[in-house]
């Protein structure tokens, strides 16, 4: 479970780091805000998701692409409680990284929620003003900020010009479901508050969303008479972490931002490499190109056995033998590395230790070395082949065996 919780951080991360660089690197000088809210959107969102699935190129085998989770142990739904007290057992150094992680995780989700509960309360006892497509809440205790369908004013004065630029500001903030954006990323930062990265989308995040509304308002009023009124709002910030507030960001790039030519369309290309972007994620961590011992971990029961003769007598009841040995037998498959094959009847086959080498498995017992080689792996099934050659008194026997098992 917790190794399966640190790769999906760790692979999460990486691929926060990625997309926070490509941004920074191919589009944050473009005037396409809207493109680039919907890109940020969906690479963060693809950062976040993609670790989470594992496609299995063992190209053209059936149940291909694997269900979501099936590569992290911690959601494989493992049964066996052998494997669990296994885990427990040698993987007692996790412990202390995942207290602190989750000691931050329960800091960070405690610091939102108390947010948007403070927030709630001070709306709940302020003077409230319905129009047709928001609310006006005001409360000398706000700076002007939009939180979902409300906006907060410390004062209104109905016929105020920069009043009207500030409500047209923040109206487009409630059209265009800004808090919504926020509400994500923070929770996000909650599961990755370690990672720079999440707190460099956050701010890439609203900016996009400051220069949206920014062009709003310069589209009706004057960008001069507004980057005065920028100016003469910087205060600082009200610490409601998940509101777009008014004057939040750098009044610098905002001007600049405003003020700046509209992007020639033809840069617009740039977004398309949004989609190798993708690409490079879907392989880097959700491509499975072989498979893992963390697959193969648990207990899987026999089904079916299989035995083509190559050489030697013919000796049907040997072979029967073998059949009745494996079927409802256990193989157990431990993350320690160790193994422990036992009949139908519970009586120890064998014991040892195993490794994965490709698509083999290596099982070591008494010295000797047998590979199995993997046929087909399932959430449920497994296929294993390997050849056999002993003595029998009627002479040399040599064949394939394969074995079955489901889990």
């Amino acid at each position: 479970m917790m190794q399966g919780v640190f790769t999906y951080l760790l692979e999460s991360s990486l691929a926060l780091v990625l997309v926070a660089i490509f941004y920074k690197l191919v589009l944050e000088d473009l005037t396409f805000f809207d493109l680039s809210r919907a890109f940020l959107l969906v690479l963060i969102t693809c950062a976040a998701v993609l670790p989470l699935i594992s496609i299995d190129f063992q190209w053209l085998a059936e149940d291909s692409v694997r269900r979501v989770n099936n590569s992290l142990p911690w959601l494989n739904g493992i049964e066996n409680q052998n494997l669990i007290l296994t885990e427990e057992n040698n993987l007692s150094w996790y412990y202390v990284p995942l207290l602190v992680y989750l000691a931050g995780l329960f800091f960070r989700l405690v610091k939102l929620g108390f947010g948007i509960y403070r927030t709630l309360v001070l709306i709940a006892q302020s003077q409230k003003i319905e129009t047709d497509s928001h609310t006006l809440v005001i409360n000398p205790k706000f700076i002007p900020a939009s939180f979902f369908n409300f906006i907060l004013l410390p004062t209104y004065q109905e016929n105020n010009s920069d009043q009207q630029q500030i409500l047209l500001h923040e109206s487009v903030h409630i059209q265009k479901g800004h808090s919504w954006d926020v509400l994500f990323v923070q929770l996000l930062k909650s599961v990755f508050w370690f990672n720079p990265a999440i707190y460099m989308l956050e701010k890439q995040l609203r900016e996009v969303h400051e220069f949206q509304a920014d062009q709003a308002v310069t589209s009706q009023y004057s960008p001069v008479a507004y980057s005065r009124l920028l100016l003469r709002q910087l205060r600082q910030d009200c610490g409601l972490q998940f509101m777009n507030n008014f004057n939040q960001f750098q009044t610098k790039k905002r001007i600049i931002m405003m003020n700046k030519s509209k992007s020639n369309g033809s840069l617009k290309s740039r977004f398309l490499l949004g989609v190798p972007m993708i690409v490079l994620m879907i392989g880097l961590f959700s491509c499975d190109m072989a498979f893992s011992e963390s697959e193969l971990t648990g207990v899987w029961k026999g089904t079916e056995f299989k035995f083509e003769q190559t050489a030697g007598p013919d000796l049907v009841a040997m072979v029967e033998g073998g059949r009745d040995l494996h079927i409802q037998s256990r193989l157990a498959l431990n993350e320690d590395g160790t193994v422990q094959i036992t009949s139908g009847q519970g009586e120890m086959n064998g014991s040892g230790t195993w490794v994965l080498k490709e698509n083999q498995i290596v099982v070591s017992m008494g010295g000797e070395d047998t590979y199995y080689e993997i046929l087909s792996l399932t959430d449920t099934e497994l296929i294993t082949k390997h050849e056999v050659e002993f003595e029998t008194p009627m002479g040399k026997l040599a064949g394939t065996i394969t074995l079955e098992y489901e889990r």
